[in-house]
């Protein structure tokens, strides 16, 4: 089962109308290492940008690294590169320490509120995204391979690349819509179908968290509580969710946030979190599960 959901963080992409996302909208922001907020408009449009998206406790990430601080030290001058952390699970400690590790100085940034992975429809770490100079996105994909490598040197030369290499277009699904009832309590777990396993070497407390936290929803929904699962999209397909369900026997709704909409929307950066609604609005988010859930 693992080998095939491993396969998924690679393979399994679907992306629509990449070729005509550009990066300079307002609302794309990202926060450095100080705090400070930086508009990724104000970099795009002027020469070739290189954005990479990664997670500290992503094994491929760390492996990468060494390449990505390699591809700075040669092209930093002429393309404008980005280390984008996507602050899901992952703290500014364990960020400051990659940095360490691999002494990298490129500027690393965190995209905090999930909006500029969602405008490239990113889907799993790591994830190269390559800007032309006229801020066309002109490269997706998640190998350091011989593909980036050559398209990093075409943009540094001009800044343009003749044949754009995107990863499969079409296919995108729309997220089932999340209902709230007006009246009564609701329960909502924000989760991953790899969190428990994935996880289970680089951040072992979290993958046992992750357990307990679906073990306590299906307690909820046996207490009659209307509950739900919102799983995130990021290396998910219906046959994950499908084998999560069975995994832990789960007995309520469990549906993917397709473009991670909910997840944004609701200020998820941590999986998991329970977040539970009153009578229409949210009382309570819930990280922790060492204990049982009492609501």
């Amino acid at each position: 089962m693992k080998s095939k959901y491993i396969t998924l963080l690679w393979v399994f992409l679907c992306f629509s109308s990449s070729q005509h996302l550009l990066a300079n909208e307002s609302d794309l922001v990202l926060k450095n290492q100080q705090g400070e907020l930086f508009e990724l408009s104000s970099m795009v449009g002027k020469k070739p940008v290189y954005l990479k998206f990664w997670a500290t406790w992503c094994k491929p990430c760390m492996q990468q690294m060494p390449h990505f601080q390699h591809a700075y030290e040669q092209y930093g001058d002429t393309i404008d590169m980005i280390a984008i952390n996507i602050d899901l699970n992952d703290d500014p400690g364990a960020v400051a320490a990659v940095n360490k590790r691999f002494n990298l100085t490129m500027p690393i940034m965190t995209d905090h509120t999930g909006k500029v992975a969602q405008h490239y429809q990113f889907i799993g770490t790591p994830f190269h995204v390559l800007l032309d100079k006229t801020g066309k996105v002109i490269f997706q994909g998640h190998e350091a391979d011989k593909a980036l490598d050559n398209t990093l040197r075409l943009l540094s030369h001009d800044g343009m690349v003749a044949k754009p290499h995107l990863l499969d277009e079409g296919n995108k699904q729309a997220a089932t819509a999340l209902i709230i009832p007006e009246y009564g309590l609701k329960a909502v777990l924000y989760t991953a179908t790899w969190c428990d396993w994935y996880l289970a070497d680089t951040r072992p407390s979290m993958a046992k968290n992750c357990v307990a936290a679906q073990k306590q929803m299906n307690t909820l929904a046996k207490q009659g509580i209307d509950s739900e699962a919102r799983i995130s999209q990021l290396w998910t397909d219906q046959a994950a969710v499908d084998e999560y369900i069975e995994k832990f026997k789960v007995i309520h709704p469990v549906y993917i946030d397709h473009g991670n909409d909910l997840f944004i929307d609701n200020k998820v950066s941590s999986v998991p979190t329970l977040v539970i609604y009153k009578n229409g609005r949210i009382v309570n988010r819930i990280s922790d599960f060492s204990s049982p859930v009492n609501l």
